[in-house]
């Protein structure tokens, strides 16, 4: 790409110009259109998937998505070129400006003029520190926001790659940049890359016409998410066909629920708080909670092991996001007190916990100082009694100390704010 001096740089179709389209999901008789965000919207709240895709009831617009967007065509921009000279680091802050001006600040999602400014400025600065932080590694990839449609299992099944790298003898390396908070990731998302794109014809048409090397098959060697905020890293190696298996029968899971219509909310405090179809949800009335009586098992036990095997495995994932945001509130309150946002009020306390690593090594010294039967039982709570009580030697508290390691732990209780719903 040569720069241009005298005109303002427009974001690029693609690597390859403009892609040809993806079949329309809808237009293929018998197949059930398929995505992770459709599978990731069922496993929140089955009725919301259907307000969205059955019913085409649009939501508000999301500032963070119309952010995410803006900095995704940024940096498409930046890496649509064939050979080096990329562009300047200019050139793509004005990319920037220009897809993040094609909507008022309302259109994107924002309440007030400031918040969209500010977020304008976090933008350039962030690309301008993701442009830094990669300048020495700057190299023109294989595909860039790579769409494309692949059928199995009675699905058409959607992907689309933020970034693709070729290897070499088929193998690729796949990247999804992420612009939100620096939360530790679950490999789902990828995984649904893996399975899609190596079964995708179109990548082996692409690599012999990209490389000139005819391949038999595309293989993921490495998946990546990039979080743009902080320019971190987080990298999975190719997932074994346990992994896959596992999760693809999450997936023919919930396309078999969608097939069946079965579309019961699921309300809960987190995935309710945010929702837009609130005034058309049964659970809601006047735009207060109606707690529903729970109707009995209707489906065999098989189905509803695996829905539990999938609603538990959705939990682990909020939970594993919950515990990383409670870590970074516990830090930020430093020593603690009562916080309030614009939603929730929260009050933060620090403790210390202990925690030992050597089970056996703890009963030698429990034995050795005839403390085991004090313990009462081999618990923690058991043990830092023991630790804790003011009658113990001290040489067996430097030995179980020996065995232990504090750390801080964090107690938040959260309330909602009077008068929010």
């Amino acid at each position: 790409m040569k720069k241009k001096s005298s005109e303002t740089p427009a974001p690029a179709a693609g690597l390859f110009g403009d892609l040809p389209a993806p079949a329309a999901p809808a237009k293929r008789s018998g197949l059930l259109a398929f995505s992770y965000s459709k599978m990731s919207l069922y496993e929140e709240c089955p009725l919301k998937y259907k307000f969205k895709y059955i019913d085409k009831i649009k939501e508000e617009p999301k500032y963070y998505f119309a952010f995410g967007k803006s900095v995704h065509t940024a940096l498409e921009f930046m890496y649509a070129v064939k050979a080096p000279p990329f562009p300047t680091v200019d050139e793509v802050c004005e990319a920037f400006r220009q897809d993040w001006n094609l909507k008022s600040y309302l259109e994107k999602g924002y309440r007030t003029e400031q918040r969209a400014d500010d977020d304008y400025k976090k933008g350039v600065a962030m690309l301008r520190a993701y442009y830094e932080h990669n300048r020495v590694r700057l190299a023109p990839p294989f595909l860039l926001e790579y769409s494309t449609d692949v059928e199995t299992d009675g699905l058409l099944v959607r992907i689309i790659a933020d970034k693709i790298e070729y290897l070499g003898g088929g193998q690729v390396l796949i990247t999804d940049y992420k612009t939100g908070k620096d939360v530790k990731r679950q490999p789902s998302q990828l995984y649904m890359y893996q399975k899609i794109a190596e079964l995708d014809p179109r990548l082996k048409e692409k690599i012999a016409e990209t490389y000139g090397q005819k391949v038999s098959n595309v293989r993921i060697s490495k998946m990546l998410y990039y979080h743009v905020p902080t320019n971190k890293e987080y990298f999975f190696e190719r997932a074994d066909d346990r992994e896959i298996g596992g999760f693809w029968e999450r997936v023919l899971g919930v396309a078999d629920s969608i097939r069946g219509l079965k579309f019961d909310p699921t309300p809960g405090e987190m995935q309710c708080s945010w929702c837009d179809y609130k005034k058309l949800c049964p659970n809601f009335s006047g735009g207060h909670k109606v707690l529903q009586p729970q109707a009995g098992p209707a489906d065999p036990v098989e189905v509803l092991v695996d829905r539990y095997g999938r609603l538990k495995e959705r939990m682990d994932e909020l939970q594993v996001q919950l515990d990383a945001v409670a870590e970074d509130l516990g830090r930020a309150a430093k020593d603690g007190g009562e916080y309030a946002g614009s939603q929730y009020t929260a009050q933060v306390k620090k403790n210390s916990k202990w925690e030992f690593k050597n089970r056996e090594a703890v009963i030698g010294v429990l034995n050795q100082f005839e403390l085991y039967q004090k313990a009462l039982t081999l618990t923690l709570t058991g043990i830092i009694g023991v630790l804790e009580s003011e009658a113990l030697p001290e040489e067996a508290r430097k030995k179980l100390l020996e065995q232990a390691v504090k750390k801080t732990g964090y107690e938040i209780k959260v309330a909602k704010k009077e008068g929010l719903i």
